[in-house]
C-alpha cells in the first residue's frame, strides 16, 4: 500500500492529491494528513470507486472544517487518529464505502443549523468503529453518530454533549442489518423536540453488552430504544445496559429502555434509575418469539399520570416468556387506580407493534403510539393467546414465569399478569407496600412461596385453574386473595395469613426480620412515595410457619427442600446487575491486509508490465531509467511475458476442470468416464474387395512355364491356374494391403481380415433363382463343392446397383444346383433376378472371391537383424523407424508414452450386418515391456496391482498415447530404463467410406509360408509383376466408417446417463429395465421363495416372438439374459423365463355390407383381430393384457364393409374352459399371452372362426 503525505494549506494538497487518485490504477492508498490545523472552507469529496482511501493523522493532527465538509469514499474508507473541529459544518465529517473503518478519532461539532458530528453509511457493506470519541454536536437538530451498514461492529463508542436548540437530538441514530456494540457510553443528550440516547434499527439481529445513557432530557424522551424487524432472524440480545436520568420536559411520554423484536428477545444485566414525565415508564420489553429477561433494577419511575416499572410483552408464539431476578421499586403516579385489572389497550397495542416491526423495510423502526391509558403498575408481564388463536392448531404454548423478583413501594399494582391460555409460574417472589397487590390470570396459574406484605387490596386472581403452595400474605387490608369469576382453586396447602379463614392458616407474629411499619403509609394512597425505609422480608431462624411447608408439584430431588416464603433460609438478599456471560460475538470481517496495487483483471504481458512498473515506483524509488534498452526493464518484460503465458495456463487448468467448459478432448473423455459414460472412439471403415486373376498376364505365365518345362500345351484336363500351382490352391493371405489408386486423394489402406482360397469359377456365378426380400439363402446355377461354411459372398447386380453381402452357414450340392444358406441376421433386404426371371431389371451375379478388408496402415517394428548395407541415409531412417516403435523410458519416471502415429485404427470384424453399422470396435494396438506382451483395457481402476495393462487415452494436443499403472490400479513399469514395443494400425473415420471401384491398388502381398511351394512362387514376385497378375477393387461401397465421438455430444450425454438407472433393486426395475431393450416388447417380475433364497423370476416377451425362427430367438433371447446379469445386484439370483402362451376360442358372426365382397371382410376381419397390429398381436396385448369383449366388438366394426358383429364363442382354448360372454372379459395372468395365431412356441395356435352373412360372392 503506498502513503502520499499531504501538507499544508490542506486543500491545495488535498486537490491535488485527488486529481492523481482518479488516474491512478486500482488499488489501496493511504494518505497522511499533516502534523498541525488542517483547514477545509468548503465541501470537499475525495476518493474514487475502484480505490481503497485510508485518512490517517497523528500526534498533534487536527482537521478543522470552517464551514466546509469531508466527505471519503471508495471500495473502502478509513480514517484514524484524528481530532476534527467542525463549525457551521452541516455535514461534518461523512465516511462511505463498502467497507468502512473508523478508530481513534474525536469530534467537536457545533453549527447554527443541523448538525452530524460524524455520519458512516455503507449500506452493502462492513463498519468496524474503535475508539470514537464525540465530544459535541450542537444545532437547531443534532446527531452525534448517524449509521448506515448492512453489519457493523462499534467498540468504544463514547458521545456526550448532543443539544438541539429546537428540534430533535440523538446521540447515536443507526440503522444496520446485523450489528455488534460494546462498551458504549451516551450522556448529556437534550433536545428541543425529542431527546434520544440511543436509537439503533436492526433487520437481522442486534448485540448490545456494556451500554450506558444517561442524562437524556426533551419534552419527549428515550434513553435506549432498539428495535429488530425480521421474525425469522436472531433476534435482540442485550447484556449489561443502564439507563438513568431521563426526563420528558412536556407532557409527553419518557422511556427510559424500550427493546423490541419481532423474533426472540433476550434482557440481561440492566438497570433503569430515574425516569420522570408525565407518562413515565421504565422498561418496555416486546418480543414476538419467546422472551427472557433477568437479572435487573428498575427504580425511582416517577409519572404525572401513567407510570410503569416495567413493561414485557410476548407475541402469539408457542415460545416461553421469562421473567427472572428482577427487582422493581418505587413507582408513582397519581391518582391512584380504582382496581388492579389491566387496561386492554396494551394487549391490542402489542398486536399491532408487531405487526409494525414484521412488516417493515431496511430502515427506521417505527412503533405505534402507546396507550394514555392512567395506570400505576410495578411489573406487568402479558402474553395473551386467545381461543382463537392459529399458534394453538400447532402446539402446546410456552409458559410465563415470574421467579424471584422484589416489587415494592408502588402507587398502583405491585404486579399484573394476563396469559390467556398459558400456563403461568409465579414463584419466589415479594411485594411489599403497594396500592394492589395484583392481578394475574391464565388457563393454569401456578403460585408458589410468594409474600405478599403491607397492601391496601390483596391478589385478584382470573378465570383459571389456581393452586397456591407455601406463601404469605400479611399485613393486608381486607382479603390475602379474591377470586373472580370462573377462577377455581384446586390446591392451597401451607398458605398463611393473618385473620383469613380457611384455607389460610394462621400466621401469628410476623415472622419477617425486619417488617417496616405495619399498616400500608397514608401517603401511597395519595399517589406520592413515602421515605425509605428498610424492609427484610427473610424469615427469622426457626420460624413456626417454615415447618408447614410442602414440596411443590413439579420439584425434583435436585430443587431445594421446601420452603415458605419468597427467601430461602440460605439466600442473601440482592441483585447483581451484571452478566458475566454475554451471548458470542459476530467475528467481524478481516480488514483486508495492505499490499501492493494489484488491478485482478490484469492477466496479459501488457497489464502484468504495468502492474510491476507501477509497484516499482513504491519498492524502487531510485530507479528512473526505464529505456527499453533497461536491464531492469527487460527483466519485468522477460516476467510478465512469462506470467502471460501462467496465466494462460492457469485459466486452461480451470476451463479444463468443467465437463461443460473443457476443451481439450482429454478431459471431456476423463470427465465423462468418471460419469461411467464411455465415449465412442470411432470405427474404421470396412470394405469387400474382390480379387481377380489378369487373363492375359495368366497366359504369359503359363507359356513361360510351358517353355521351361519343354511342353507343348498344358497337360489334357489342366486349368492353367492348377498348371501354374501343381494342382494346389491360390491363397491370398490375409493382411493383403489394397489402396486407392488416385495419387490426388488421400491415400486410403485397407488390409484384409482373412485368408482368400481364390478358385476362377466363384469369380461370378449365376443365380438359378430369383432371391426375394427376406430370403436367408440362394439357389445358385451349377455344382460348386469349392464353396464351404464361413466364406463370405456378394449378390451383385453391377456397378451402381449395390449388393448384398452374406456369409455362407451351410452349402447344400444338387445334380445342377448348388444351395447356400446365409446367417438369419442377414436376411436379403432387396431382390437379386436370376437370368430366367420374367420381372424385368438388372440381373444378380454372386461373387465368391471376395474377402472382408478393414481401413488402416499397418505398422509394425522393424524385425531384429535386420540392417542396411545400402548408403548412410536410408542406415539413418532405418534408425529413426526403429526409435519410433521401439522407444525407451524411464519406468520410474514415466507413466504415460505418447503413440509416435495417430489416429489409431479402431477396427470390428467381418462385416456389419443390416442396420448394425453403427458396431463396436477394437482398438488395433499390440504393447510389449521387454518383450513381454500386454493387454490393452478399457480402464485401469479395475485392475489388480499385477495385470500388466494398458490404456489408450487422447493426448492434450489430440494424439494418442499409452497409460501404464501405478502399481495399485494395475502394473507399473520396472522402475529403470524400459524398452517398450509398439504395433499398431494408423486409419479411422468416415474418410475411408469411399466408394465402389475406388480401391484398385495392390499395395502388398505378405510371404506365407504355409502356402505351397507352387502357390507361393506364383505371388513371390515383385510386385508389379504381382499387380499385373492379381486385380483387385471393391465391388459395393465401403462401409462404417465412423468419426469418434464429438465433443458436444459426450458433454450432452455423459450427465444424460446418470439419470438412468444402473442396477434393478425392486421388481419394478426389472421391468422398467428391460422394457427399454428394442427387442421386449413386455416384461413381468415377480419374488419366488425358494428353499435357500427368494429368486426373482423374469418374464419376458420378445417383440415379434410368434413370427421368429428358432435362431432369432435364441439371439434375442441371449441378449435379454446378458442384461439380466448386468443390472442384477449382487447376491441375487434371477431367472428368465418366457411366457406362456394362451390359445383363445372365438367364434364371431358378421354381417357384410351389400357392396362389400364377402371374402375380403373375412380376411380383414382376421387382420384386425390376429394380425400384425391387431387386437390379439402379442406385441400389442402384451404380458397381463385381458381381452376384452367390448375391443372385439370396436376391433371388428373398425373394419370397411362390416356392418353387424355377433360374437357366438369368447373363451379360452382349454378343456372345460367357462364361457366369458357373460363377463365380458377373458382374464390374462401377468406371465400370460393371450393369442389367436399360434407361432413358434408348441400349444399356441388358437381358434379364429368367422363367417360372413351378405356382401358380394
Amino acid at each position: 500500500m503506498s502513503a502520499l503525505f499531504l501538507t499544508l494549506p490542506l486543500e491545495d494538497s488535498l486537490e491535488a492529491a485527488n486529481t492523481a487518485l482518479q488516474t491512478a490504477p486500482p488499488g489501496e492508498v493511504e494518505w497522511v494528513l499533516p502534523v498541525g490545523v488542517g483547514v477545509l472552507t468548503t465541501d470537499f469529496v475525495i476518493g474514487s470507486p475502484v480505490h481503497a482511501l485510508r485518512l490517517r493523522g497523528g500526534d498533534g493532527v487536527t482537521l478543522r472544517l470552517n464551514g466546509g465538509s469531508l466527505e471519503l469514499t471508495g471500495t473502502m474508507t478509513g480514517l484514524s487518529d484524528v481530532k476534527v473541529v467542525a463549525e457551521e459544518s452541516a455535514k461534518g465529517v461523512v465516511l462511505k464505502g463498502g467497507r468502512v473503518e473508523v478508530s481513534d478519532v474525536s469530534v467537536a461539532a457545533t453549527a447554527s443549523a443541523d448538525c452530524t458530528a460524524l455520519t458512516v453509511e455503507s449500506p452493502d457493506g462492513t463498519v468496524v468503529i474503535d475508539s470514537l470519541t464525540v465530544m459535541a454536536s450542537k444545532g437547531s437538530d443534532a446527531t452525534g453518530l448517524r449509521l448506515l451498514a448492512k453489519e457493523a461492529h462499534l467498540t468504544g463508542l463514547s458521545l456526550s454533549h448532543v443539544e438541539a436548540s429546537s428540534g430533535d437530538a440523538f446521540g447515536v441514530r443507526a440503522v444496520c442489518q446485523r450489528s455488534q456494540w460494546a462498551d458504549v457510553a451516551v450522556r448529556e443528550v437534550h433536545g428541543g423536540q425529542v431527546g434520544v440516547g440511543l436509537e439503533l434499527a436492526g433487520l437481522f439481529r442486534a448485540d448490545l453488552s456494556g451500554l450506558t445513557v444517561s442524562k437524556v432530557s426533551g419534552a419527549r424522551a428515550v434513553g435506549a430504544r432498539v428495535l429488530v424487524s425480521r421474525e425469522e432472524g436472531e433476534g435482540l440480545s442485550s447484556v449489561d445496559v443502564s439507563v438513568s436520568e431521563v426526563e420528558a420536559l412536556e407532557s409527553e411520554w419518557c422511556v427510559g429502555l424500550l427493546v423490541g423484536s419481532s423474533g426472540p428477545l433476550q434482557v440481561r444485566g440492566f438497570t433503569v434509575r430515574e425516569v420522570l414525565g408525565a407518562f413515565a415508564l421504565g422498561m418496555l420489553a416486546l418480543g414476538g418469539r419467546g422472551i427472557e429477561v433477568s437479572i435487573g433494577q428498575v427504580e425511582e419511575i416517577l409519572g404525572g399520570t401513567v407510570a410503569t416499572g416495567m413493561r414485557v410483552l410476548g407475541g402469539p408464539s408457542l415460545q416461553p416468556v421469562s421473567v427472572r431476578d428482577v427487582e422493581v421499586s418505587r413507582v408513582s403516579a397519581a391518582p391512584v387506580p380504582a382496581d388492579a385489572h389491566p387496561g386492554p389497550a396494551w394487549s391490542d397495542w402489542l398486536l399491532a407493534a408487531l405487526d409494525s416491526l414484521a412488516g417493515a423495510v431496511f430502515g427506521p423502526l417505527t412503533l405505534p403510539v402507546f396507550p394514555s391509558v392512567a395506570d400505576v403498575v410495578g411489573l406487568h408481564v402479558a402474553a395473551p393467546l386467545g381461543g382463537l388463536e392459529p399458534v394453538l392448531d400447532v402446539g402446546t404454548p410456552g409458559e410465563i414465569t415470574v421467579e424471584d423478583c422484589s416489587l415494592f413501594v408502588i402507587t398502583g399494582t405491585a404486579l399484573q399478569l394476563e396469559g390467556g391460555l398459558r400456563t403461568a409460574l409465579v414463584r419466589r417472589t415479594e411485594a411489599w407496600t403497594a396500592v394492589h397487590g395484583g392481578w394475574l390470570q391464565a388457563e393454569q396459574l401456578l403460585l408458589a412461596q410468594l409474600t405478599w406484605h403491607r397492601h391496601a387490596h390483596g391478589l385478584r386472581l382470573g378465570p383459571g385453574e389456581v393452586r397456591a403452595y407455601d406463601s404469605l400474605f400479611t399485613a393486608i387490608v381486607g382479603k390475602p386473595f379474591v377470586l373472580e369469576l370462573d377462577a377455581e382453586l384446586s390446591a392451597s396447602p401451607a398458605l398463611f395469613a393473618e385473620g383469613a379463614g380457611p384455607p389460610f392458616l394462621e400466621v401469628g407474629p410476623l415472622p419477617y426480620v425486619t417488617p417496616g411499619t405495619p399498616t400500608v403509609p397514608a401517603v401511597l394512597l395519595t399517589g406520592s412515595l413515602p421515605p425509605p425505609e428498610t424492609v427484610d422480608l427473610r424469615l427469622v431462624p426457626d420460624a413456626v410457619v417454615t415447618r408447614a411447608a410442602v414440596a411443590v408439584p413439579g420439584d425434583g430431588p435436585r430443587d431445594p427442600a421446601p420452603f415458605v416464603g419468597a427467601w430461602a433460609p440460605d439466600v442473601v438478599p440482592g441483585c447483581d446487575v451484571r452478566d458475566p456471560q454475554p451471548r458470542p460475538w459476530l467475528p467481524a470481517p478481516e480488514r483486508p491486509a495492505p499490499g501492493a496495487l494489484v488491478d485482478y483483471l490484469a492477466r496479459d504481458a501488457r497489464s502484468l508490465l504495468a502492474v510491476m512498473l507501477e509497484r516499482a515506483r513504491t519498492v524502487m524509488a531510485p530507479w528512473e531509467d526505464r529505456g527499453p534498452a533497461d536491464f531492469t526493464t527487460m527483466l519485468l518484460e522477460a516476467v510478465a511475458a512469462q506470467l502471460d503465458s501462467l496465466a494462460y495456463q492457469q485459466e486452461r487448468a480451470v476451463v479444463e476442470g468443467f465437463l461443460e467448459d473443457a476443451r481439450l478432448r482429454r478431459s471431456v473423455e476423463d470427465h465423462a468416464r468418471a460419469l461411467d459414460c464411455t465415449p465412442d472412439p470411432g470405427l474404421s471403415a470396412t470394405a469387400m474387395l474382390r480379387f481377380r486373376l489378369d487373363a492375359e498376364a495368366l497366359a504369359t505365365l503359363v507359356k513361360a512355364r510351358l517353355e521351361e518345362l519343354d511342353l507343348p500345351s498344358l497337360p489334357p484336363g489342366t486349368t492353367a491356374l492348377e498348371f501354374l500351382t501343381g494342382g494346389g490352391v491360390l491363397e491370398l493371405p490375409a493382411d493383403t494391403l489394397v489402396a486407392n489408386s488416385s495419387t490426388q486423394e488421400q491415400s486410403l489402406v485397407f488390409v484384409t481380415e482373412a485368408p482368400l482360397s481364390y478358385f476362377p469359377r466363384l469369380e461370378s456365378i449365376p443365380l438359378a433363382e430369383s432371391v426375394r426380400v427376406g430370403d436367408t439363402g440362394a439357389t445358385l446355377a451349377g455344382v460348386f463343392p469349392e464353396l464351404e461354411p464361413g466364406r463370405w459372398l456378394v449378390l451383385y447386380r453391377g456397378r451402381g446397383e449395390g449388393g448384398h453381402v452374406v456369409r455362407v452357414t451351410s452349402v447344400a450340392l444338387a445334380t445342377d444346383t448348388t444351395f447356400v444358406g446365409w446367417d438369419p441376421r442377414r436376411l436379403a433386404t432387396e431382390t437379386f433376378l436370376a437370368p430366367g426371371d420374367p420381372i424385368p431389371g438388372p440381373r444378380a451375379v454372386v461373387l465368391g472371391n471376395v474377402v472382408p478388408a478393414h481401413h488402416g496402415l499397418p505398422v509394425t517394428p522393424l524385425p531384429e537383424g535386420f540392417e542396411s548395407d545400402s548408403a548412410e541415409p536410408f542406415a539413418r531412417s532405418l534408425a529413426q523407424w526403429r526409435a519410433l516403435l521401439s522407444p525407451t523410458v524411464d519406468g520410474s519416471r514415466e507413466r504415460e508414452v505418447v503413440l509416435p502415429f495417430h489416429p489409431i485404427s479402431v477396427q470390428a470384424p467381418g462385416y456389419p450386418l443390416p442396420g448394425d453399422e453403427p458396431r463396436r470396435g477394437t482398438p488395433q494396438l499390440q504393447v510389449s515391456v521387454e518383450d513381454d506382451p500386454w493387454t490393452l483395457v478399457e480402464d485401469l481402476s479395475v485392475q489388480g496391482p499385477g495385470d500388466e495393462v494398458v490404456v489408450l487415452r487422447a493426448t492434450p494436443n489430440g494424439g494418442a498415447s499409452l497409460r501404464y499403472g501405478d502399481g495399485i490400479n494395475g502394473a507399473a513399469l520396472p522402475p529403470r530404463m524400459t524398452a517398450l514395443g509398439l504395433s499398431l494400425r494408423v486409419g479411422l473415420g468416415t474418410v475411408a467410406n469411399v466408394g465402389e471401384g475406388v480401391l484398385t491398388r495392390l499395395l502388398q502381398v505378405p510371404l506365407d509360408a504355409q502356402r505351397s511351394a507352387s502357390a507361393g512362387a506364383l505371388l513371390d514376385q515383385s510386385m508389379d509383376d504381382v499387380r499385373l497378375l492379381v486385380r483387385v477393387d471393391n465391388p459395393l461401397p465401403a462401409v462404417g466408417g465412423r468419426d469418434p465421438e464429438s465433443l458436444d455430444s459426450i458433454r450432452y450425454r455423459a450427465p444424460a446417463g446418470v439419470s438412468e438407472p444402473l442396477s434393478a433393486v425392486t421388481v419394478e426395475d426389472y421391468v422398467s429395465l428391460l422394457q427399454r431393450m428394442p427387442e421386449v416388447a413386455g416384461a413381468s417380475a415377480r419374488v419366488v421363495a425358494r428353499d435357500l433364497r427368494t429368486v426373482i423370476r423374469v418374464t419376458v416377451l420378445l417383440r415379434d416372438e410368434d413370427t421368429l425362427d428358432p435362431d432369432e430367438i435364441l439371439r434375442r433371447w441371449a441378449g435379454v439374459r446378458r442384461r439380466l446379469e448386468e443390472i442384477r445386484l449382487l447376491g441375487v439370483d434371477v431367472e428368465a423365463l418366457p411366457p406362456r402362451w394362451v390359445p383363445l376360442d372365438l367364434d364371431l358372426e358378421v354381417d357384410a355390407a351389400p357392396h362389400a365382397q364377402a371374402d375380403g371382410v373375412r380376411d380383414a376381419v382376421v387382420g384386425a383381430i390376429a394380425g400384425d397390429g391387431g387386437l390379439l398381436d402379442p406385441d400389442r396385448s402384451g404380458l397381463n393384457g385381458d381381452v376384452q369383449l367390448a375391443d372385439l366388438y370396436q376391433a371388428v366394426l373398425r373394419v370397411a364393409g362390416v356392418t353387424a358383429v355377433r360374437v357366438k364363442r369368447f373363451r379360452r382354448l382349454e378343456s372345460h374352459a367357462p364361457e366369458r360372454l357373460a363377463e365380458g372379459v377373458i382374464p390374462i395372468g401377468p406371465e400370460e399371452v393371450a393369442t389367436a395365431r399360434g407361432g413358434f412356441w408348441p400349444g399356441s395356435e388358437g381358434v379364429l372362426t368367422v363367417r360372413v352373412c351378405g356382401g358380394l360372392r
